[in-house]
């Protein structure tokens, strides 16, 4: 069968195709326009700066491709219609080979579209990635399941009169740096129109930090640390999500943004949390208590406990912590070789030490601190069937904490407590993860 060569006529170009070639032309471009328009309305809040520098690259790129989907798809309408077979042609179709000016149209277009949105991307990527004046620092952790946010509060927005020396030994040791104290929350503070530099890390494996109304959305990489900076422009109450799947409970990976109106609303709620710090319970048991409720710590998303059921504390990962102190002073404590208090401690600081049957080592070291850590083992010890600790728990004496503004009244000083070195692996399979 020939083959036959289709060229563009020799006569040029008619007038009444020129004039179908620009009609065509101006509605691709509206149409472009029309897709570039409407389609962020469809996505969530502009609530930072960032988010509208990054929709105005969005609405250029659906332009773009809002007008080559048109075209592509109209040429795909207008050949199967034109070009159908006839009633009865049963021949094949029309070979045709080369077009040297429409292969090069085709080529050179494309091509300056790229380097035009690569142009434009980088200097949105560059903007976004450049530190801002005056940034404040936010430590975000991610682990599964959840978010925590470390902020360093200075004392000096503290309204009372504050006698250092009285204060906890963590609070004092972190006053020594830059007379500031450190606060968490599982909840992200911010105020509007105020930069802040969010350093993130992971405690275990890939987390994705995004928050769909700042338009940002950054890995978290186990040993390394990577900053993103965002400017809220709007205040409100925005979700976090997990954008990585990292786990059986990744659903449960959620948290949230809230903006304040301004810095004086911010300082509201961050003295608010420092008052928590400088003058935390003297009952180690309301200390504990007060720390898992916080759900700073992710132990809420993979453990169940009923005293704790209102805050969220309904994991099916982990093993149950119903009765966790009665198991302790028995058959943990006898498998082991550690007192009720020791295995506990263990199971809090080291989760990798002792497995629960049936139960993975998944738990993160979550790195909490020693008095923290000996806190949770004295509320822990008050999880039994009978609501009564069935074994005493002691502070180590640099944990124990007099009474003060704030302060439940002071409990009895109690003797020093040294964890225990792990017992021997082979106990592991046979004791229950206290955490």
């Amino acid at each position: 069968m020939s083959s036959t060569n289709v060229s563009s006529p020799r006569g040029g170009i008619s007038s009444t195709t020129i004039l179908i070639i620009v009609v065509v032309g101006i509605l691709l471009i509206i149409g472009g326009v029309l897709i570039g328009q409407l389609t962020p309305s469809l996505l969530p809040t502009q609530a930072s700066a960032e988010a509208r520098q990054i929709d105005d690259l969005f609405q250029v790129m659906l332009v773009i491709g809002g007008a080559i989907f048109l075209l592509v798809q109209g040429l795909l309408v207008f050949s199967i219609w034109r070009f159908r077979a006839k009633p009865g042609d049963t021949s094949d179709g029309i070979h045709m080979h080369g077009n040297t000016s429409l292969e090069i149209t085709w080529t050179v277009i494309p091509a300056i579209i790229v380097v035009f949105l690569t142009v434009i991307a980088w200097q949105v990527w560059a903007n976004l990635n450049t530190p801002r004046g005056d940034e404040m620092t936010v430590h975000v952790t991610g682990a599964r399941f959840n978010w925590a946010f470390t902020y360093s509060a200075p004392l000096s927005i503290f309204p009372d009169a504050v006698d250092v020396s009285t204060l906890p030994a963590s609070v004092q040791e972190d006053l020594q740096d830059d007379n500031a104290i450190n606060v968490s929350s599982p909840v992200l503070h911010l105020y509007s129109g105020r930069a802040v530099a969010l350093q993130m890390e992971p405690r275990d494996v890939i987390h994705a930090f995004w928050v769909p109304a700042f338009r940002l959305k950054q890995d978290l990489i186990p040993g390394r640390i990577t900053t993103i900076h965002v400017t809220p422009v709007q205040e409100g109450t925005f979700p976090i999500k997990c954008a990585e799947l990292c786990g059986a409970n990744h659903g449960m990976m959620v948290g949230q943004v809230i903006v304040h109106a301004d810095e004086t609303a911010y300082n509201t709620w961050l003295v608010e949390e420092m008052r928590k710090v400088i003058y935390p319970p003297a009952d180690p048991v309301v200390r504990g208590r007060n720390i898992l409720s916080s759900n700073v710590y992710p132990c809420y998303t993979c453990h169940v406990l009923d005293d704790l059921a209102e805050f969220t504390w309904t994991g099916n990962v982990g093993p149950n912590l119903n009765g966790i102190a009665d198991r302790a002073a028995t058959s943990r404590a006898s498998t082991t070789g550690l007192t009720p208090a020791e295995y506990l401690y263990t199971a809090v600081h080291e989760p990798g030490a002792y497995l629960a049957p049936g139960y993975g080592n998944l738990m993160p070291q979550l790195n909490i601190p020693e008095c923290d850590s000996w806190a949770i083992v004295a509320y822990l010890a008050t999880q039994s069937a009978s609501g009564e600790a069935p074994f005493e728990v002691d502070q180590p004496p640099q944990c124990v904490i007099t009474a003060g503004p704030g302060s439940a009244p002071a409990a009895e000083a109690t003797s020093e407590a040294t964890p225990a070195v792990a017992a021997p692996a082979e106990a592991t399979a046979e004791a229950t993860a206290g955490s």
